[in-house]
């Protein structure tokens, strides 16, 4: 173990108050059938694109080098039930009643997902739909994630009037209680220019039963003053996780108008939400990292969820030290202990935090892709895009077999190729909490994830009780449209890259185009998703490019897949 600096305490805390916004179930009517499309886009906000490699970061760090990368195997293991998931044209037209053609056209996807019960249950931005987990068939759904929560459409076609924004849907179902949640940030506009505007909220919505398609409860913080300053502010990118007795999320707070306003982390009764009750919130508004810069603060979601005697339940997260640096090695494990007290009234939680020496890893480059047909980039004779790869933050991690397991994405040098590439950084940490509250945590296993001529980026992780996983991932390259991809993992290491899903043709969204504003690099993800159901069989979500299901303005899409370890 190579620690760098001693664990300190976060003691600042607050108490929030949970809103109730009312009752809720998915759509089960098909969405109404649109002719036409506009040129109305919603490019989800990037308020942390200024961040990520402004400084160089610690002189030992350097550009991590695979002499030995993984391969494309050329068949598909361990796969069970794989199905297209959400595309952009369901996301487009979800939506009945007074939501019919109020979606905007949205970059980036962000694939959330949830399994269990014999129920796939995905969210996009800025739809979701619930699917059969035996068949692949569509039980519920598209609907758009607005006219799921109770918010105001997107726009109203045709008077051009703008409503609530909801953005960045993360999923999650609780084996243990039996219970699905799902979370999004929202934002208030202004209903004649679409300017985001105060106030804003953290969603949390909960289901009555064990049955997605039956009835929810919608819940609300108010997050309009959630920052260290220039609030009004908002939770960009809430991250979920859950121990066998909370709900945990980080966001990573933006001033509407000034910029990066802390990370905050807020932790609530899962026991007393399934309850159909409304627990406290315990929040920490802007925790410090001694020696780092808090961001990103991922929660882990344990694959077992018996009860844990240590500390009195504990909840572990992750996060790199500094997304500010270009390069780094070191990362950092946080711990909320005695969650078991948040059943009270007055929780009395302990949040500490440890840096923790790591392999290197750095600002990945954005992704080339294979040639071809490019429709809205021909008509507005502009090249192909890259695909934006976004930065080097912690992605979805899990705690099973008594271990931390967290990647990112990272710039690699593979073999004697000049050129950097984006490559996936694993971590597998052994991280404990004594019953004083000291934090330690011990690197036991990491490695890079890469291959020759290709980009991977965008990871999600999910680890069995027993220690076995996978990685879910996108796969771009000269010589590969955006795919959807995974690779098994363990304690023993990685293994070969899978594509389950290749793509038919290049990303050609409208969010890396000039004409929109972009960049030339077009926007996926942000994120993936990957979970482990009851049986123990692992589920993925990931985009790549399907062909047929586009629109004028954007093709992305999302492949859906069950592994099954040892098939």
């Amino acid at each position: 173990m190579v620690v760098l600096g001693l664990p300190s305490t976060v003691t600042a805390q607050t108490r929030e108050t949970l809103q109730f916004i009312g009752p809720s179930q998915l759509d089960s009517v098909a969405a109404t059938a649109i002719s036409s499309d506009d040129l109305r886009v919603s490019p989800h906000p990037d308020a942390d694109a200024d961040l990520a490699g402004i400084s160089k970061g610690p002189g030992s760090a350097s550009v991590p080098l695979v002499t030995a990368p993984q391969s494309i195997s050329p068949s598909v293991r361990n796969i069970g039930l794989a199905f297209r998931g959400l595309t952009h044209r369901d996301q487009r037209f979800a939506g009945t009643g007074a939501y019919a053609n109020s979606q905007f056209s949205t970059e980036p996807p962000d694939a959330g997902l949830a399994v269990g019960n014999g129920f796939v249950l995905q969210t996009v931005n800025a739809a979701l739909a619930i699917y059969d987990a035996r068949t692949g068939t569509l039980r519920q759904g598209p609907t758009a994630l607005n006219q799921f929560f109770r918010l105001k459409p997107e726009i109203t076609r045709p008077s051009g009037t703008y409503g609530d924004f909801t953005s960045d849907p993360r999923a999650y179902y609780d084996a243990q209680l039996q219970r699905w949640f799902l979370s999004a940030v929202t934002i208030a506009t202004n209903p004649q220019t679409g300017e985001l505007a105060a106030p804003t909220g953290l969603l949390i919505a909960v289901s009555e039963t064990n049955d997605p398609t039956q009835a929810w409860k919608i819940y609300a913080i108010d997050t309009t003053s959630h920052g260290a300053e220039g609030c009004p502010c908002f939770g960009d990118q809430p991250v979920i996780g859950a121990d066998a007795n909370g709900l945990f999320i980080s966001t990573n707070a933006f001033s509407l108008h000034e910029g990066f306003a802390g990370v905050q982390i807020y932790a609530l009764s899962k026991h007393v939400l399934a309850a159909g009750a409304m627990p406290p919130v315990v929040h920490w508004n802007n925790p410090k990292l001694a020696g780092g810069f808090a961001f990103s603060v991922q929660p882990s979601i344990r694959s077992s969820l018996a009860p844990d005697d240590s500390a009195n339940g504990v909840e572990y997260f992750t996060s790199v030290a500094d997304i500010r640096n270009m390069l780094d090695r070191r990362i950092a494990v946080w711990a909320i202990s005695n969650t078991a007290s948040l059943v009270n009234e007055t929780p009395a939680l302990k949040l500490r935090v440890l840096m923790v020496g790591s392999q290197p890893f750095g600002v990945p480059p954005d992704a080339a892709q294979k040639s071809g047909e490019t429709r809205l980039g021909s008509l507005l004779s502009e090249k192909t895009e890259y695909i934006a790869t976004n930065d080097q933050r912690m992605q979805q991690g899990v705690y099973a077999d008594g271990k931390l397991w967290s990647a990112l994405t990272t710039m690699v040098a593979v073999g004697d190729d000049p050129s950097p590439h984006a490559g996936i950084a694993y971590f597998v940490l052994d991280p404990s909490v004594s019953s004083d509250g000291a934090i330690r945590a011990d690197v036991v296993k990491q490695g890079y994830l890469a291959v020759a001529n290709a980009d991977l980026f965008h990871p999600a992780m999910a680890v069995r009780p027993n220690g076995e996983g996978a990685i879910a991932f996108t796969l771009s390259g000269t010589e590969h449209h955006p795919s959807s991809a995974f690779a098994m993992l363990s304690h023993n290491g990685i293994g070969n890259v899978q594509i389950v899903a290749a793509g038919a043709a290049p990303n050609d969204g409208f969010s890396g185009y000039q004409y929109f504003g972009g960049g030339g690099s077009g926007r996926t993800g942000d994120y993936s998703a990957a979970t482990v159901d009851e049986h123990g069989s692992i589920w993925i979500a990931s985009e790549y490019i399907p062909l047929g299901h586009r629109t004028l303005l954007a093709n992305w899409g999302t492949f859906v897949a069950q592994i099954i370890p040892g098939r």
